[in-house]
C-alpha cells in the first residue's frame, strides 16, 4: 500500500494509510501513515466498538492535511481490553509452565514440543470439524513442527537459525516470519477447537504470548531481533511479536 500511495500521490491524488508494522512503514516511506499498536488483520482494533473505530479513521484521515511527507505518525492509544458481551475464555488444557529466563536450550525446546504434542490432537479436531487451516504457509505442515520450531529455538536461545531442509524460504531471520505464522495458526486452530465458549481473536493473542512457551520463545527471539542493527532483522522483530504485545503480560501461570 505504501508504494501504491507514492503512485497516486505523482497522480496528484492525496493519500493516508494505517501501519501495523511499523519497520515496514518506516522503510517504505509512504506519504502518510498512521501507525496503530493493534494485532494484524485489526487495523481499527477491535469489533464491536464503533467509537473507537471511529477515532481510529479520523486520525488517519487527518493526516491528509500535511501537505508533504513521509509523515509517520504514531496512534496514541491502545486498543481496548475487549468487548462487553465478549465470553470469558481459558485454554482447558494444562499447559506446561512458562520457563524462567535462564532456561537451558535443550530445556526450553523440551517444553515448547511438550506443548505444541498437547496441543496437536485438538489442531487435528479443528481440521475435522472445517476441513481446512492456515497451517503451511512456510511449505511445512502440523506434521513438521519439530522443523518449524528449530530456526525460532536456535534464535531464542543466541544460535544462528538455518531455514528447514526442503523449503523455498527467505534467508534467515526474515524467513522466520512463515515460520511464526505457522506456529500461531496451529496453537490458535487448535485452541479454539477446545470445548466451551467460542475465544475471540483478542482471547486467543493475550493467551498465546502471555501463557504458553512458544509467546515465551517469541519474545526472546524478539529481544534479540530488535537489538540488532540490521533492517531485515528489526523487520523481523516486529513481526514475530505485534505492536499490541509489544510489553511482555506477566505470567499467569506457574
Amino acid at each position: 500500500m505504501g508504494g501504491l500511495g507514492h503512485y497516486l500521490e505523482g497522480a496528484g491524488v492525496a493519500t493516508t494509510s494505517i501501519s501495523l508494522v511499523r519497520e515496514q512503514t518506516e522503510r517504505i516511506k509512504p506519504p502518510r501513515a498512521l501507525w496503530v499498536p493493534f494485532e494484524l488483520g485489526r487495523p481499527f482494533g477491535p469489533p464491536n466498538d464503533p467509537d473507537f473505530q471511529r477515532d481510529v479513521l479520523r486520525a488517519a484521515l487527518g493526516l491528509l492535511a500535511r501537505p508533504e511527507g513521509p509523515v509517520l505518525a504514531d496512534y496514541p492509544h491502545e486498543a481496548p481490553a475487549g468487548t462487553a458481551d465478549e465470553a470469558p475464555w481459558a485454554c482447558a488444557l494444562p499447559l506446561p509452565p512458562q520457563p524462567p529466563p535462564d532456561t537451558e536450550a535443550e530445556a526450553l525446546r523440551a517444553q515448547l514440543l511438550a506443548e505444541a504434542a498437547l496441543l496437536h490432537p485438538w489442531y487435528d479436531e479443528a481440521g475435522r470439524r472445517t476441513g481446512r487451516t492456515s497451517v503451511g504457509v512456510s511449505g511445512l505442515g502440523a506434521s513438521d513442527l519439530v522443523a518449524m520450531v528449530e530456526p525460532l529455538l536456535a534464535l531464542a536461545t543466541g544460535g544462528a537459525p538455518a531455514a528447514p531442509a526442503g523449503t523455498d524460504l527467505p534467508d534467515m531471520p526474515v524467513g522466520l516470519r512463515y515460520l511464526t505464522d505457522d506456529l500461531k495458526a496451529f496453537y490458535f486452530e487448535a485452541a479454539a477447537a477446545q470445548p466451551g465458549p467460542r475465544p475471540s481473536s483478542h482471547n486467543l493473542s493475550d493467551w498465546l504470548f502471555g501463557e504458553t512457551v512458544l509467546g515465551d520463545v517469541l519474545y526472546r527471539a524478539r529481544d534479540i531481533l530488535a537489538a540488532r542493527e540490521d533492517q531485515g532483522s528489526r523487520r523481523t522483530a516486529g513481526v514475530l511479536v505485534p505492536g499490541a504485545y509489544r510489553e511482555r503480560p506477566a505470567a499467569v501461570r506457574g
